[in-house]
């Protein structure tokens, strides 16, 4: 039975390397993909609490020593919309979407047209109206499925929605939600893309700052194929000091 797995950690690496464990040790083994491409893997479903040091290290950009991709830096950059322009003018594009695309030229129907939508935009806006107003929201959200073409995709998004939720004192909750994430490989630097994309975009703007990140995600997981490596990632330890 795949139980819960509920992670709630103040140091990134920490909370990276134990998952990791965890997830070998406790997790389900089945095959996800397609026919043509099937892909075993160990899997739990998982909430993920981050919060104060785990903020920062994200934040720093920092990656656990044993974390296997290392162009964080690359990556980062992907995330901006200097990067989209580039990858709009792009003829021969590798991926069919990128998820700052998705975000940023979102497409919607209006007057049987279709047109496109910046959610990132329309993020700051929503935070800046619960700072100013006084009054949260669960409103402030951005998603990244279009249901024609994603239904039917054998490569549709992982992050499905982000939710950014003012808690009061210029501090902000980040939500994720996820469908599907790669534990081993992709976990981290996803992490940190999403979240400087947010404090560049959206939270900085406002004058804001992260109080926690919560991810909620259908299928974390490592892939067979990987297993091997990740058996040999050593668990962070953390000052008891740090723990109180």
């Amino acid at each position: 039975m795949n139980d819960l797995l509920i992670v709630q950690e103040i140091d990134f690496h920490s909370a990276w390397s134990r998952m990791v464990h965890n997830v070998l040790q406790y997790g389900t083994s089945i095959t996800i993909g397609s026919e043509k491409e099937p892909k075993p893997i160990r899997e739990r479903s998982a909430i993920i609490e981050l919060t104060w040091n785990a903020i920062k290290q994200i934040e720093n950009h920092e990656i656990h020593p044993q974390f296997p991709f290392k162009l964080v830096k690359q990556y980062v950059e992907e995330f901006t919309y200097k990067s989209q322009e580039e990858y709009e003018k792009n003829p021969l594009k590798q991926f069919a979407y990128t998820y700052f695309d998705r975000l940023t030229t979102y497409k919607v129907m209006k007057e049987h047209r279709y047109g496109i939508y910046d959610q990132l935009k329309e993020l700051r806006r929503c935070l800046e109206s619960q700072i100013t107003s006084g009054i949260s929201s669960n409103r402030c959200q951005a998603i990244t499925w279009q249901v024609m073409e994603d239904n039917v995709s054998d490569s549709p998004p992982c992050l499905q929605r982000i939710w950014c939720h003012h808690v009061g004192n210029q501090k902000v909750d980040i939500h994720l939600d996820w469908r599907s994430r790669d534990l081993y490989t992709a976990w981290q630097v996803n992490l940190i893309a999403i979240i400087q994309m947010l404090n560049t975009y959206v939270i900085q703007p406002n004058e804001c700052e992260i109080e926690r990140i919560i991810e909620s995600v259908d299928s974390l997981h490592i892939y067979d194929s990987d297993r091997a490596m990740a058996k040999d990632v050593k668990i962070t330890q953390i000052s008891p000091m740090m723990r109180r």
